[in-house]
């Protein structure tokens, strides 16, 4: 099992080491391959928009409870969320703690792309949400407070993408009605140019309006746009300003900022969280300063730089603003006025990407705790077969010995689907509802006899099986003793 997780670590770190070093050659002038490339030409977004994260979630949610019921659904739904979620923030407080290091020594477009790595865990549940080792550790959240917790969860949520959506909905609005489709033949001569040297070519509208700082906006045809303040600039520091904005475009920024802003409504409850995607904001925005001023001498640098002090105002919603509110200002403008050699870091997000499958599924959620006989046998269940998992040998016993040696072991339900492979000592026992239970010494797996893999239910053994005693109430058929 862990040599599954480890192979499918190895490729997807692979794929996004690959198509972050496309992405960046392509940003450097290199000619796109015919296999990778686009009709709307280069876009370098890194694998995938890093939304995709939130769609495939909603995909699992609606799976889930078509095959397994609602009330069923949503439990193995919520235990997934909560999976990653968990990862999510441990991801992001790690990252915080290791930022300082990696800004000094990496390219900011890695460090970037380090923020939406969790992004990728879409992939990961995907393939292995069934087959994931046992957790390594549980956090006991009974079933009767889920509802609590859940209700208590959706409005927090509710209220952050409002905090988000609504202001975006009013600048939208705002915008249609207050902005112009720019006119100048010599600015849209230098926006088309710009465009033509980053071979980009979806549509996107060159709009003005009474706006503080450049920004862009839009993640379809009709919305996609850039916007100017209403006042004069040069032919350099517009060339300088589209280029940041383009950039935003072809990385798929707005769909970044989209991510960041799901990722502060999930994990509403952790401030870390926010600290976390401010400062990934911050890298966003650094990240088109570093290759928009690659090539600058000082003087360019002091006229891009005043472009920023120009325009010190924080972003509105979910749009790529040139300029940023003053505390993101000093960290831009020392890296701006700082040329300095820094690696590029692919190494670095494989790592990264590879850690995270590897740690996904650690930690799970359980949701309820008992002995085996209170939580598999009732008074009403009755075992009609008894079977030893390594020799396949029908056994006979003595049903109330069983039964109270069966009440020492100590079981917690883990609420996620788990189907692990079972090793070692193993006995299976027929149940008269048509269930199976396989008891081996870390595990114990409860599935129905017609759909074996989709409906198996997984208790962790929190203590250690007393063999000896179990065997004891148990006889081969044929043996007298």
């Amino acid at each position: 099992m862990i040599w599954g997780q480890i192979a499918w670590g190895v490729l997807l770190a692979g794929l996004l080491g690959f198509t972050f070093h496309r992405a960046w050659k392509w940003e450097h002038g290199s000619e796109a391959h015919v296999l990778f490339s686009q009709k709307y030409g280069k876009e370098t977004y890194v694998f995938v928009p890093p939304t995709v994260l939130f769609w495939i979630l909603l995909v699992f949610l609606v799976m889930f409870i078509w095959g397994f019921g609602i009330r069923r659904g949503l439990i193995h739904f919520a235990a997934l969320a909560f999976e990653v979620l968990l990862l999510l923030s441990a991801y992001f407080v790690l990252l915080l703690l290791l930022l300082p290091f990696l800004r000094r020594w990496f390219s900011a477009r890695m460090c970037a792309i380090l923020w939406l790595v969790p992004a990728f865990l879409s992939w990961q549940a995907h393939a292995l949400i069934s087959t994931l080792p046992l957790p390594r550790q549980t956090i006991y959240l009974p079933r009767k407070v889920w509802p609590v917790i859940g209700i208590g969860w959706l409005l927090g949520f509710l209220i952050v993408i409002g905090y988000y959506l609504i202001p975006h909905l009013v600048l939208r609005v705002w915008l249609r009605k207050n902005s112009v489709p720019e006119s100048d033949k010599e600015i849209c001569a230098t926006w088309k140019l710009e465009q033509e040297k980053m071979d980009y070519r979806r549509p996107v509208a060159l709009l003005r309006a009474e706006v503080a700082a450049p920004f862009s906006m839009g993640q379809t045809k009709r919305t996609r746009c850039t916007v100017l303040p209403k006042r004069n600039y040069t032919k350099e520091e517009l060339s300088m300003i589209f280029r940041h904005e383009l950039h935003h475009l072809q990385r798929c920024d707005v769909d970044t900022k989209v991510f960041l802003c799901l990722c502060n409504a999930l994990c509403w409850f952790n401030p870390l969280v926010w600290i976390a995607t401010r400062k990934a904001a911050d890298d966003l925005e650094r990240s088109c300063d570093e290759i928009v001023t690659e090539d600058m001498g000082d003087q360019e640098r002091h006229v891009y730089a005043n472009l920023l002090l120009d325009s010190a105002v924080p972003g509105k919603g979910f749009t790529t603003c040139l300029s940023a509110a003053a505390g993101t200002l000093r960290y831009r403008l020392k890296s701006i006025m700082t040329q300095r050699k820094r690696l590029l870091g692919t190494a670095v997000l494989m790592v990264a990407l590879f850690g995270c499958v590897m740690c996904f599924g650690i930690i799970s959620i359980s949701d309820t705790r008992g002995n085996f006989t209170s939580l598999i046998l009732d008074s009403d269940t009755e075992i009609q077969a008894i079977y030893d998992g390594n020799s396949l040998d029908t056994l006979r016993w003595d049903d109330s010995a069983l039964r109270e040696t069966l009440e020492g072991i100590e079981l917690e339900h883990i609420a996620g689907l788990r189907n692990p492979v079972l090793n070692g000592k193993e006995i299976t026992f027929v149940l008269s509802e048509g269930r199976f239970v396989s008891l081996t010494d870390q595990v114990v797996i409860v599935h129905d006899y017609h759909e074996y893999n989709s409906t198996a239910d997984c208790y962790i053994v929190n203590n250690s099986v007393d063999w000896e005693a179990l065997r004891a109430c148990l006889h081969i058929v044929g043996d007298q003793q």
